[in-house]
């Protein structure tokens, strides 16, 4: 997607092997850390609950085995809880489902076991060096090293259904004489069907990024834009 196209459609464009375009909602650092952090509170409930139910086993098991399954319930509830959720059928954890996320590839589909063990095992870098975490603030789609590394998208999991209300009618149609790409064609028409729930200071500041487009700016530039939309919309 061009940069202008992504500067006004917060949404991210995924394009499928077959040429279909599916739309994901990507979810920023901030509540990904604060689900981060209600799983942690989970797992170590977990734990505990675990080495509850061994120290009542102990008389029969006896105090070294009792520590290789404290040992052993620790491993698997660190390195894979996160695994465990992640491929199930919501795709996400206890945490993130309590904020309507999940995890997907970066085609939007489920997450493999080999995807999810290569994000989360990564984690241990990114907690062990303090400034690599700072990587998801710097990208379009948030991904942290993990996700990188694993082709994968943290996003909500219920799509958000936007209402469509169409902008002021343009009152000429204004033929497009540049070679736009597909991206900028849909950010185009995108606002002739959004901009009506826009107040009319929000639409000139979007219509500010087609400047270089549109060559105009303010109610001159929206009207501009209205009518290149009028005139993709029926067909050139």
């Amino acid at each position: 997607m061009s940069s202008t196209a992504r500067r006004i459609d917060t949404l991210q464009t995924i394009e499928l092997a077959e040429g279909m375009e599916i739309h994901l909602r990507v979810a920023g650092p901030f509540l990904r850390f604060v689900a981060f952090l209600l799983d942690l509170l989970i797992q170590f409930a977990i734990l505990w609950v675990v080495v509850f139910l061994i120290f009542f086993l102990l008389p029969v098991f006896g105090d070294r085995v009792g520590d290789g399954f404290r040992m052993l319930a620790s491993f698997f509830i660190t390195w894979f809880y996160h695994v465990i959720f992640e491929v199930g059928s919501k795709g996400s954890t206890w945490g993130k489902r309590a904020f309507g996320l999940r995890v997907v590839n970066d085609s939007g589909g489920s997450v493999t076991v080999g995807q999810s063990m290569v994000r989360n095992f990564l984690r241990m870098i990114e907690i062990l060096t303090p400034f690599v975490p700072l990587i998801a603030f710097f990208n379009a789609r948030f991904q942290r090293l993990g996700d990188f590394a694993a082709n994968t998208l943290v996003v909500y999991a219920r799509p958000r259904i936007d209402p469509i209300i169409p902008g002021p009618p343009p009152m000429d149609r204004v033929p497009v004489n540049l070679k736009l790409t597909r991206e900028e064609e849909a950010a185009i028409l995108a606002f002739r069907y959004r901009s009506g729930g826009w107040s009319d200071a929000r639409r000139m500041e979007l219509v500010g990024h087609l400047a270089k487009l549109t060559g105009e700016t303010g109610p001159r530039g929206v009207a501009k834009v209205l009518g290149m939309a009028n005139w993709l919309e029926d067909g050139r």
